[in-house]
């Protein structure tokens, strides 16, 4: 009999399909390596990869988890050797490879960021994936300047709406 202490409850897709495909698995709670950090999920962002995975349409990184979930928020309760960003019990939002669908997910503590003021976890779990996205590519990779313009097609998507609505959205006027 396995370890209730050890395992998690986590959303699989069972095999590809509609949400019918999705189901309940017990799995073995992450145990944390080099950098790692250990997050007791509150809430899960939904993306459109999670979606195109769920229908069988996008594959894992390689040696990432099969738990749907790009992005959580949730409590620090675990750290692996060196990661020494946050305490335990500190509240992150964090981007992952795979893994949010579950009661606890790892995350590389360098993709974790405190959990902002004034939000709520469920508010926080849809910051990484669009926030990090965008700020990648428009500030860091492009380096977009005040009194530069920035063209954002598909304006309407989650990436498209946060580019717009960007706190940096002055940069781009």
């Amino acid at each position: 009999m396995t370890d209730p202490r050890k395992t998690m409850r986590a959303v699989v897709a069972v095999r590809p399909g509609g949400p019918e495909a999705l189901a309940i698995e017990m799995r073995p709670i992450p145990v944390p390596g080099a950098g790692e950090i250990v997050i007791k999920v509150e809430a899960a962002g939904v993306n459109r990869p999670d979606v195109l995975q769920r229908m069988g349409l996008y594959a894992p990184p390689p040696g990432a988890s099969d738990i749907l979930g790009l992005e959580v928020a949730g409590v620090i309760v675990a750290r692996g050797p060196g990661a020494s960003r946050f305490p335990e019990g500190a509240r992150v939002t964090a981007l992952v490879p795979g893994g949010g669908y579950a009661e606890y997910c790892l995350a590389h503590e360098s993709n974790a960021l405190p959990l902002p003021a004034g939000l709520t976890a469920v508010d926080a779990a849809a910051i990484p994936e669009t926030y990090f996205t965008v700020w990648t590519n428009v500030f860091d990779r492009g380096a977009l300047k005040a009194g530069e313009t920035l063209l954002v097609h598909g304006g309407t998507s989650g990436i498209g709406t946060t580019a717009i609505n960007s706190p940096r959205r002055s940069a781009r006027r």
